[in-house]
Order: C-alpha cells, then structure tokens, then sequence
C-alpha cells in the first residue's frame, strides 16, 4: 500500500502511518503533517477504520487547523452503527437502542439521505430507490 511505502514514520503491522492522539505523524521532520480516517493508526488510542471515525478525523483537524492554533488531541464517542445487509433489512447499534430487520433498513436509508451533499442528490436518491422497488434491480451489463 502507498502509505506503507512512505518513510522517516512509524507504520503498524498493517502498513497505517502511527500518528500521535493530535493526528500528527510521529518522527523527526514531521511537524506539521497529519494522516487520518483509514491510512492513520494513534498510538496508545486504536480507532476502527470506518467512514464515521474519518469523518470525525477530517472535520476535528480542519476546524484546528482553520482556528490557526495548535492541533488538538482527537477523542471519538461513537455514534452507533448501521448496517444493510440486503432483502429490506439491517441492523442497528446505537448507544440509545438496537433494531434489525425493516425498521432498521429504514433507520439505515434515512440517516444515507441525510449525509448526501446536495439537495438534487436528496431529491434524486429517494425516486431512484422507488423506481427500484417498483421495477426492481438495474442488471443489465454492456
């Protein structure tokens, strides 16, 4: 993987870039430079490689970096989980409750529209898996 190929850091048995708890990386000649989401590992504070610790990563390091002070050290509190896994259903783990099977294939389909960036992209997603449900799935190949 290119992030095992960089050198003058640390890396981890899987090739991450060890950073500190501030998302710097560690080692001489690195100040100022930051790995997150799927390519960092924090010392001494594992996180799981997922969309919402990137995330959280990303928007904790711009508003640190954008305030021009110091980074911060990064502390994670997980939201929960959603999860689809086909035929109408999912699974849920969320800190308040846990579903599974429609209600939370629904929970799952609602918070997607939410993290979508345009409201075009809102209107679009919604017909598209109605046109799904209706005509059933594209398969068609070229």
């Amino acid at each position: 993987p290119f992030t095992s190929s960089i050198q003058h850091t640390q890396h981890n048995k899987a090739g991450q870039l060890v950073v500190n708890p501030d998302l710097s990386l560690i080692g001489e000649g690195n100040e100022g430079i930051y790995a997150i989401g799927d390519c960092s590992f924090i010392k001494d504070a594992p996180l799981p490689s997922t969309a919402q610790v990137a995330e959280r990563q990303g928007r904790h390091l711009a508003k640190c970096l954008n305030s021009g002070g110091e980074a911060k050290p990064f502390k994670f509190n997980s939201m929960g989980m959603l999860a689809y896994i086909g035929e109408y259903q999912g699974l849920s783990d969320l800190p308040e409750f846990k579903l599974r099977g429609f209600p939370s294939w629904f929970l799952w389909r609602s918070a997607y529209l939410t993290r979508l960036g345009s409201w075009r992209l809102r209107m679009q997603v919604p017909l598209d898996w109605t046109k799904t449900l209706i005509y059933g799935r594209d398969t068609s190949s070229f």
